[in-house]
């Protein structure tokens, strides 16, 4: 061979070898910065039972101090139903400092306020330069000040993102376990971890199946759903049948949250069964040797002392698809939470290193509840999100019920005039540009939730029908009908300001649209499905953001 050949070659082998060593240098500088900024001092062979001894004495005391609390949490006993019991739920969501989640952190909690949610509402910042952070704390102290609501709340944080900026996500578990460590009081005995970009219909209330019966849904399509009723026959929780029995409500060591389909991918990591994502994936190097998330724990020696072959799987796929397939809506006792933030956030570098992509928090955050056996009650009734999806594990279903014919005694006037045979309309009917559609507000009447807008028109109480709503509307799609788009990254980063202007709304195109597809035989029952399931999201989400910026120019302009 000739020997500038040779050279060549071995220069390059040489370079390669160069950068593979400070690629791996570089992850390990970043993961044990990472790791210094919530200090805890974490060996990457450490095991289960070293993680464990390994968390703050400061952190021990506030768990008992939860624990203490968890005891003394609302036991008001006004059914499940009931508002009021949401005011012992501390709801936090994450975010970074940029316009983009500004005005996100600002819908979302002025739904929430709107929903009648009684608890306190934390929005975390990560990562702010000292002009960002006062100009957030200027803006929500307006917010606070003329509301005269204190429910609102800001913690600020040093950013947590990996590799620089590459990985933003890590602000969540690095974000809340930096307010959990350095909040002095958590009254609330219970937490619930949101995204910004939900949007509330509902309060956010720590009761399950408390005092409700299950039934099965003998819908087409529907029928691996229950839905759970209380004693007064209100439907107020949707999930598939198949899973554990649910409990009767959050509290320490019960969590709830909602399904995903994440959940059990991960459990089968290292196995010829696994996914091509997770084929390689070394969970030992995630939670550490004899941790209860892995699947193949060696059992402890004989009694002769020899080792053992045999080996327990802790977490199998069936034990994850059915406890810890589960992602925001998270709803824990604050003592869990304090259990699981340092494992969540230490966990998460371990897994991007392995699984660099979006959902690495998610594993890392169900890898962590395995890690410490705490399992979640999932419930499809929590959000709706993808209009496309036909996975039961969003709650779809009540919003399919609106495509339902009612008895005539039920409907209002405007309902009552549409087209004979026009029934996907209904998921848009009545609404304004700062009202929601007729049926959404006769169930949100019947539930008690809220403020918004109601008529005095509506039926009485006994008169009137539908359905329950999830509890929160999850705006990561795109959503486009009859010339509407609502799609978040280009929503005006400055929406809310005094003399912002209100989105364009224009119901008659919209519901127009929904009968022309209702009626043309080339769309599928599927097709007309997801057609009006968008129309829902438009038909709420527009409304809804200009009830916020109504709400907000009232707040810190003192006008419309």
């Amino acid at each position: 061979m000739n020997p500038h050949l040779l050279q060549r070659s071995s220069l390059l082998t040489g370079i390669t070898s160069l950068l593979a060593i400070l690629l791996a240098v570089t992850w390990t500088v970043s993961f044990f910065y990472f790791i210094q900024l919530h200090q805890l001092k974490v060996d990457s062979n450490i095991s289960h039972h070293q993680l464990g001894s390994q968390i703050s004495i400061s952190l021990a005391k506030k768990q008992d101090a939860a624990a203490a609390n968890q005891g003394q949490g609302n036991k008001s006993g006004n059914g499940n139903n009931n508002p009021s019991n949401s005011n012992d739920v501390h709801i936090v969501f994450s975010t970074d400092c940029s316009g983009y989640q500004h005005w996100q952190a600002i819908a979302s909690y002025y739904s929430f306020r709107r929903a009648g949610h009684l608890g306190p509402i934390t929005r975390i910042v990560s990562g702010c330069k000292p002009s960002q952070e006062e100009e957030i704390r200027t803006e929500f102290h307006k917010i606070q000040q003329n509301s005269n609501n204190h429910q609102l709340r800001l913690h600020f944080t040093p950013s947590f993102a990996l590799g620089g900026k590459h990985y933003k996500y890590s602000n969540k578990p690095g974000g809340l376990y930096h307010w959990i460590m350095n909040h002095t009081t958590l009254e609330e005995s219970v937490i619930a971890l949101v995204d910004p970009d939900m949007i509330s219909l509902r309060p956010m209330v720590p009761q399950l199946g408390e005092g409700m019966t299950p039934t099965s849904v003998t819908r087409d399509g529907y029928r691996d759903l229950v839905e759970y009723r209380d004693e007064h026959g209100k439907v107020l929780l949707l999930r598939q049948k198949h899973l554990p029995t649910l409990p009767s409500r959050v509290t320490k060591g019960v969590a709830a949250g909602q399904h995903f389909g994440i959940g059990g991918l991960w459990a089968s990591s290292g196995t010829k069964n696994a996914r091509k994502d997770f084929r390689e994936f070394n969970l030992t190097m995630v939670c550490g040797s004899g941790s209860p998330c892995l699947n193949n724990v060696p059992l402890p020696p004989t009694t002769d002392g020899s080792a053992s072959s045999n080996k327990k799987a802790y977490t199998t796929r069936e034990l994850a698809d059915e406890n810890y397939a589960v992602g925001p809506v998270y709803i824990a006792s604050t003592s869990d939470w304090m259990d699981l933030l340092p494992r969540w956030h230490t966990f998460t570098p371990r897994v991007h290193a392995q699984y660099p992509k979006l959902l690495a928090e998610m594993y890392a955050f169900t890898m962590a509840a395995a890690d410490m056996q705490l399992t979640f009650a999932l419930s499809s009734s929590y959000m709706v999100s993808d209009p496309g999806t036909m996975s039961t594990t969003e709650g779809w279903m009540w919003i399919d019920e609106y495509a339902e014919r009612e008895p005539i005694s039920i409907i209002t006037r405007e309902i009552e005039q549409r087209p004979v045979g026009n029934t996907l309309r209904s998921v848009c009917d009545g609404a304004t540009s700062n009202s929601l559609p007729t049926k959404t507000l006769r169930r949100l009447e019947k539930y008690g939730y809220g403020n918004y807008h109601g008529s005095d028109a509506f039926p009485s109480a006994d008169e009137r029908g539908g359905g329950a709503l999830p509890t929160v509307l999850h705006y990561c799609q795109n959503y486009k009908l009859a010339n509407h788009t609502f799609a978040k990254r280009k929503m005006p980063h400055d929406f809310f300001r005094c003399n912002g202007e209100p989105l364009e709304f224009d119901v008659e195109a919209l519901v127009k649209e929904l009968d022309s597809i209702e009626n043309d035989g080339g769309f599928s029952e599927t097709q007309k499905k997801k057609q009006m399931r968008t129309g829902f999201m438009l038909c709420h989400l527009v409304p809804l953001m200009n009830m916020a910026l109504i709400d907000y120019k009232l707040d810190v302009c003192g006008k419309h």
